[in-house]
């Protein structure tokens, strides 16, 4: 115990008692009686006191020397603890003990408290997954402190560490390691620290922290500390990042879809799918934004999805090197390349995707209106099947008519020819009328299965003005109309067949809907395009039917229909609208009623080119040959025996030699017998089941020993047929064939 200053030396105040040695405490001053009353105990035999603290009072009054002591008093009533700290100053003469006291309960409670956080703070280091190390200045850096989880790698929980050198902690390689490290560094400064260690399981685990050396105040080393977590997950993290970062850089590199790594919007790399898209190189595109490809209309919107760092897809238009717009879908992706987060948007192309969408979108706006006209065509074609049934029914009854009157006449030796030739005339006329409705109801069927085939060339106005007056001019005179076609020296560019369709329509309409005066047709340059007109002084349409004639079946109203002959399906106008946007041409109607119409074409102008020269007009066909004529040797090929009968008896009525074939087999079959003779073959294209002209006319044209033309007759208008017949290198013709149409097939050159 530390000596005490002489009794006298010490002022009484406050609570003090005197013990003589060998005696009880006396002289108890008023805060010690304070005490008594407090505690429930007394001085004078010391059961004021806890049992401990009365021993230890006793012990020390028991030596002539002066002491200290912490004395703990009975609890008071409230059952609060009394703490005192008692000083007891020896006093030689007389000899005795004179204690003073002091309440000492607040700063023990304070040092509870500390001891107590000390205690938590020891309890949460050692609980987080870490290691912690405070080393002093010594040489042999003894522990100060230690805390955290990961200390049971270093040594047993059961053996203290506080006190321990660092050689006996941390072996001697780690020891020299740390040695070294601090020799290295300066004090204050931070150095990293690594180590690996063998947990109890025989298991490596890798601890990664920093080491520093603390200093006080004046600037003096005052310890070091070391600090550490475990690294080993992320070490395996870290390895399988790089697996996959491999994986990830074979995958971009061999994808088909477009990939752009970009950070911070600066592209660091690219695929080359990517640059093939963009049809840029990897090094050009590592110079720029991601976000500058984006069309300057959609970086606001791409940026704003972007934003978040949202993974959704998102649609916009990239623009690439020549300035052409892409349609792309954007697929972003955080990735780990190199330790970097990076950005990787996935490109995918949907030119495609957005064009069959437009389709869709398209065809869903108009769902509505094609049903409606579905139902609007479905009424008109019942409609239509007594207007066909009649009017289709009016030439066959004729012609009947015509064949009775013929087996009449024929029973009359001394019948005129004028009669005769009357006669076939009015029948020609009744079979021209058939025509023309099933040539409209094919052209129809040909445009509802796009079988119409548009190929752009130079087209004569002038020549196709001179087949339409040709053509045209007897219905005319028949009305006593005038048809006038004004000369032009104008040329356009389009498909001359169904441009001609369309005038064909266009005229036959006007000569058909004008009672009397006349119809005009001309040409009018438009700028880098050419118009041409029809006019008439018809009966005119009433504005409110304007768009409704161009529809399937629709016919102007009876009234308003022309007096005699065939009225006709209300067809030619739907085939006009139609065939002219097979031409993306414009189509315009003026119309008053009353006085007459206007229709119009306009289609790009062409250059002229040399026209091939004109043939001569043929003769009407008749039953006898033709002047002139060149006799043929005709091997007919057709399933059908009535058509074989017909074609026989007219080629032979015209001076030509046939031989008839009701299959395959049997044209083989003259092919090898009179193949020496045979000059031209004309063929069906179907001819039964499932056999057709291509299957056999190879085998034909082999057993003749030379070269002839070979012509297909078909009903059949479909595209593929078409394509199969001519790559076979053979001509085609559908069925009807006209009479002229087949004479000149007769009279063309012998291949």
């Amino acid at each position: 115990m530390d000596a005490l200053p002489p009794i006298a030396q010490i002022p009484l105040p406050g609570t003090r008692f005197t013990v003589a040695f060998g005696g009880s405490p006396g002289e108890l001053s008023a805060g010690s009686r304070a005490l008594e009353a407090r505690a429930g105990g007394r001085w004078a035999d010391l059961s004021i006191l806890t049992p401990d603290s009365r021993a230890a009072l006793l012990a020390a009054l028991g030596h002539p020397q002066s002491f200290a002591l912490d004395l703990r008093l009975r609890d008071d009533p409230q059952g609060r603890a009394i703490h005192l700290h008692c000083a007891g100053h020896w006093r030689a003469e007389p000899p005795a003990h004179v204690c003073l006291l002091a309440d000492i309960g607040e700063l023990r409670a304070a040092h509870e408290a500390t001891d107590r956080r000390l205690q938590l703070l020891q309890e949460m280091v050692d609980s987080l997954p870490l290691l912690m190390i405070q080393l002093d200045t010594g040489a042999d850096l003894r522990c100060a402190f230690a805390g955290g989880a990961l200390l049971e790698l270093i040594t047993p929980r059961e053996r203290p560490l506080v006190g321990r050198d660092a050689l006996s902690l941390f072996g001697q390689k780690l020891f020299d390691n740390i040695q070294a490290r601090l020799r290295e560094g300066t004090p204050g400064q931070t150095m990293p620290f690594a180590w690996r260690v063998i947990d109890a399981q025989g298991l490596e685990r890798v601890l990664e922290g920093s080491l520093r050396t603390l200093v006080d105040e004046a600037g003096r080393p005052s310890g070091h500390l070391l600090d550490a977590l475990e690294t080993t997950a992320y070490h395996a993290t870290m390895a399988q990042l790089r697996s996959s970062e491999e994986r990830v850089r074979r995958f971009v590199a061999a994808s088909s879809d477009a990939i752009i790594v970009h950070v911070d919007q600066r592209i660091v790399d690219a695929n080359p799918a990517a640059c093939r898209l963009l049809d840029t190189p990897a090094e050009a595109l590592r110079e720029r934004r991601f976000d500058d490809l984006i069309a300057p209309e959609e970086r606001a919107a791409y940026r704003s999805a972007n934003a978040g760092a949202s993974h959704d897809a998102h649609e916009c238009g990239l623009i690439d090197r020549h300035g052409a717009r892409i349609a792309v879908e954007l697929i972003d992706r955080t990735v780990q390349r190199q330790g970097r987060a990076m950005r990787m948007t996935i490109i995918r192309d949907v030119r495609d995707r957005r064009e069959a969408q437009a389709r869709i979108r398209e065809l869903i706006a108009h769902l509505s209106a094609q049903k409606d006209r579905a139902e609007a065509a479905d009424r008109a074609k019942s409609l239509f099947l007594s207007a066909a049934s009649h009017d289709l029914r009016q030439p066959i009854h004729a012609l009947g008519l015509f064949l009775t009157s013929l087996e009449s006449l024929t029973r009359h030796p001394t019948m005129p020819l004028t009669t005769l030739d009357e006669l076939g005339r009015r029948m020609r006329a009744s079979l021209d009328a058939l025509s023309r409705l099933l040539n409209s109801l094919l052209d129809v069927s040909r445009l509802d299965a796009n079988a119409v085939v548009v190929t752009p060339v130079p087209v004569s106005l002038e020549l196709m003005f001179s087949e339409l007056d040709e053509d045209l001019a007897d219905s005319a005179i028949r009305k006593g109309l005038r048809l006038d076609l004004m000369q032009t020296s104008a040329w356009a560019h389009t498909d001359p067949a169904v441009l001609r369709r369309i005038m064909d329509n266009l005229v036959s309409n006007a000569i058909r809907y004008t009672p009397r005066g006349r119809v005009l047709v001309g040409a009018r340059p438009r700028g880098a395009a050419i118009e041409i007109q029809v006019w008439d002084t018809g009966i005119g349409i009433a504005a409110d039917q304007l768009d409704a004639i161009f529809g399937e079946f629709y016919q102007v109203s009876p009234a308003s229909s022309p007096t005699g002959g065939l009225r006709g399906l209300g067809l030619g106008l739907s085939i006009v609208q139609r065939s002219a946007r097979l031409l993306d041409a414009r189509l315009r109607v003026r119309s008053t009623p009353g006085r007459g119409s206007m229709f119009s074409i306009t289609v790009p102008r062409g250059q002229a080119v040399p026209l091939a020269p004109t043939p001569a007009p043929s003769a009407p066909a008749s039953l006898a040959a033709p002047a002139g004529h060149i006799a043929r040797h005709v091997l007919v090929i057709d399933d059908d025996p009535q058509v074989l009968s017909a074609m026989q008896q007219l080629l032979q009525a015209w001076g030509h030699t046939v031989w008839c074939a009701a299959d395959a087999d049997q044209a083989i079959t003259l092919a090898v017998l009179h193949g020496d003779r045979i000059d031209l073959v004309l063929t069906d294209y179907h001819l039964g089941g499932e056999i057709t002209a291509s299957q056999f006319i190879d085998t034909v044209r082999a057993c003749l020993p030379r070269p002839v033309p070979v012509h297909v007759f078909t009903a059949d208008t479909s595209t593929p047929v078409a394509q199969e017949i001519r790559a076979l290198g053979l001509s085609l013709l559908h069925k009807p064939v006209r009479h002229d149409a087949l004479q000149q097939v007769l009279e063309q050159e012998v291949s």
